[in-house]
């Protein structure tokens, strides 16, 4: 059975996800549910509505999970960098190091003498010193930095599911009808996840699921309506029979 803290630090890591997972879902939601809105605007058949959304939602999901991937291996190659580097520094450097740990430990409340006294013992143990000069003087925790893998899958599935929701109603409902539940389900969906959010960020749970909820509405009218001018458009510069 893991220690109460190593398993509490899990969890944390773990709600590490939650970045990816909320991006996720918020954007697969929002962009699918405002292209469906602008091509039901624009007169688009059911069929290419269809055709287009999950078109959407594929190539959505794969450019988010690659560009999670992307971001989280270069924050962590970076990382690693910056932890091996200063590493050497401890190395090369050790009277500085002891010097600047000891100044940020007095800076959180120590007594000076304390001080001098942690950072001697644990600059008996090279490992522990390394990573507390890291924490401490430089801000670089040894927490896992987002692993890439997981953040793609992430990112990828969360996005699937907050696409393949609005798009649902428009399989087996009339185009009126499918827009407006497709509206209701992301309004809805987007407030449950604000919701979440908030809920773990110790956030007012309304508060959070209604800022969601808003945003949902503002891109959906946008996206009707970019469809309904392009409509009025392309109707008045194509030529007529």
């Amino acid at each position: 059975m893991a220690h109460p803290v190593e398993e509490k630090r899990r969890k944390i890591e773990a709600r590490g996800r939650i970045r990816e997972f909320v991006f996720g879902v918020q954007d697969g939601l929002i962009s699918t549910v405002g292209l469906l809105a602008g091509m039901q605007a624009a007169g688009s058949s059911r069929f290419v509505i269809l055709m287009a959304g999950a078109a959407s939602v594929c190539a959505g999901a794969f450019s988010m999970s690659a560009g999670a991937y992307l971001s989280s291996k270069a924050e962590k190659e970076i990382f690693d960098h910056e932890l091996e580097k200063e590493a050497k520094f401890v190395e090369q450097e050790p009277y500085l190091a002891q010097e600047g740990l000891l100044e940020a430990l007095h800076r959180e409340g120590l007594a000076r003498e304390a001080c001098y006294r942690i950072v001697k013992l644990m600059h008996e143990q090279k490992s522990v010193f390394v990573a507390t000069f890291q924490e401490k003087v430089l801000g670089l925790g040894s927490a896992d930095v987002n692993n890439p893998v997981k953040g793609a899958l992430v990112m990828a599935l969360s996005f699937i599911l907050g696409g393949v929701l609005p798009l649902a109603p428009f399989t087996f409902m009339s185009l009126q009808w499918a827009l407006m539940i497709a509206v209701v389900l992301t309004g809805a969906a987007l407030f449950g996840v604000g919701m979440f959010k908030g809920r773990l960020a110790g956030q007012s749970l309304g508060r959070s699921g209604f800022e969601f909820f808003v945003i949902a509405l503002v891109a959906t009218g946008l996206g009707y309506g970019v469809g309904f001018l392009l409509e009025r458009l392309v109707g008045m510069t194509l030529p007529t029979v």
